[in-house]
């Protein structure tokens, strides 16, 4: 005998059924229309002209915004951000491509995580500004699974000011969070260039590692090719500290102490005439490296011929103007490093290099047994 389901089983069957039609009805194409083409058809001619991004969600809110060729972040001191992340976001909403329409009810926008942020939504709100006119404005709502690893990809969108959802393609990954916008990369150079590294303590003492002549070969002025490092690659390494050196934070020299933290001086010269100068210190309580930089010009001999094979030296007047732009970058900063960086800025001999003959030798055999 079949039994009767009681009123709360059939109840909740509605429900169940009630929100798959509803999920249906919100993700299945409208009859009505066959709307294509770009999300925002006349962006791309715009994107010289725009000057302000305006990012916000539930994680943050930030304005990037634009002086000369270079973009800042207005809620971070104005330090630089990333102009290549920038350029990408940009090219990309002007890339974006409608495939459906959807819904325009605002009950059901929280299904594609489009309500507004005062619901406790989670889409992100980007607008474009040139001067104080919005370009463009979107709510960027949650991505369709596809289960793709790669390429362009599909999220629920809406423009700023419409209650009409879209189901959009494009590569919208727009980051909510600040800290993800600064300009990571402190500076960039070339470890070939790299003649000699002088890492200097705060007794005096100093640990110096030179450039053999060839292509990442390096070693002690007084063992040379005979050098015997930590770890065969650790010269390499040092060397090659400010090539694409990345930071893990910033902050202001104004703002920034470094208590009674002892500081160790880096000199990293190349042989096209250019010194860069880091003062590190280590704080013991939070466990990061913490570094000043500037740019100086330096006067060493020819570069080995190899060296010079490289095509990777500079001339004279762009070493000058490099050094203009670095200091201009590096001015009133203080970068925080991890501990590989700042470890590497601040090895004094003892942690750089061995000797083969210090080998611990073997206790005598007095067993009378030994062959």
């Amino acid at each position: 005998m079949i039994k009767k389901l009681n009123s709360l089983t059939v109840l909740f069957i509605i429900t169940v059924v009630m929100v798959l039609l509803m999920l249906i009805t919100i993700q299945r194409p409208s009859n009505t229309s066959d709307d294509e083409g770009l999300l925002f058809p006349e962006l791309y001619g715009q994107l010289n002209g725009v000057d302000t991004i305006k990012i916000k969600s539930s994680q943050d809110e930030f304005t990037l915004y634009k002086e000369g060729e270079d973009w800042f972040i207005k809620e971070r001191w104005s330090f630089f951000a990333d102009f290549n992340l920038v350029k990408r976001a940009l090219v990309d909403l002007s890339e974006a491509k409608i495939l459906e329409r959807k819904t325009d009810k605002p009950e059901q926008l929280a299904v594609l995580s489009l309500e507004g942020m005062e619901q406790g939504g989670e889409s992100i709100h980007i607008n474009l500004l040139q001067g104080e006119e919005v370009v463009a404005g979107l709510v960027l709502g949650r991505e369709r699974e596809l289960g793709q690893t790669g390429g362009e990809r599909q999220f629920y969108v809406r423009r700023a000011g419409e209650e009409r959802a879209w189901l959009a393609e494009g590569y919208l990954n727009i980051n909510p969070l600040m800290l993800n916008w600064i300009k990571s990369e402190v500076i960039n150079i070339a470890r070939e260039r790299i003649a000699q590294v002088n890492i200097i303590q705060p007794n005096g003492s100093t640990a110096t590692i030179i450039s053999l002549g060839q292509k990442d070969k390096f070693g002690t002025p007084e063992d040379r090719d005979e050098t015997v490092f930590k770890y065969a690659q650790l010269g390499y390494d040092i060397a090659g500290s400010l090539f694409q050196l990345k930071m893990e934070d910033v902050q202001p020299a104004s703002d920034f102490s470094r208590g009674e933290s002892e500081i160790v001086t880096a000199e990293f010269l190349t042989f096209d005439g250019l010194k860069i100068i880091t003062e590190t210190s280590f704080d013991s309580e939070d466990g990061y490296y913490y570094s000043t930089i500037r740019a100086e010009s330096s006067v060493l001999g020819d570069a080995p011929k190899d060296i010079q094979a490289l095509n990777v030296l500079k001339t004279a007047d762009q070493v000058q103007e490099e050094i203009t732009v670095l200091n201009k970058q590096f001015d009133s900063w203080v970068y925080r490093f991890g501990g590989f960086v700042g470890t590497n800025l601040m090895r004094s001999e003892a942690d750089m290099v061995t000797q083969s003959g210090k080998a611990i030798p073997m206790p005598a055999d007095v067993t009378g047994f030994g062959s």
